[in-house]
């Protein structure tokens, strides 16, 4: 909920930048300000996304972190790669979770 009212937000404000810089140019700052706000809302909406299915290929590790998923209201399972940095999150108790690795 919180995540769609910022993402609004960014929209309105962008918006509202790109008229009033219309009607007075020296304003333009304000566009790249809300701009940017707007795309760090964005990356973070597509970068943090939804749970997936447990990883098959490379090196992916499970890690003892969980966390309730404040959309779903589940229980997350945290995977990290160890060679990128790469994290995904998988619901717990899924039938793809049941080998369970140690992160070295």
């Amino acid at each position: 909920m919180l995540r769609v009212f910022v993402t609004v937000a960014a929209m309105v404000a962008f918006t509202v930048a790109l008229v009033v810089a219309a009607f007075a140019p020296t304003q333009w700052p304000a566009v790249i300000w809300t701009g940017a706000v707007l795309a760090g809302v964005v990356f973070e909406r597509a970068r943090y996304g939804a749970a997936r299915e447990r990883p098959a290929d490379g090196d992916w590790r499970e890690t003892p972190e969980r966390f309730i998923d404040d959309a779903s209201g589940r229980v997350m399972v945290v995977w990290v790669s160890p060679s990128s940095g790469e994290r995904r999150y998988v619901l717990e108790g899924d039938s793809v979770n049941a080998p369970t690795n140690e992160l070295q």
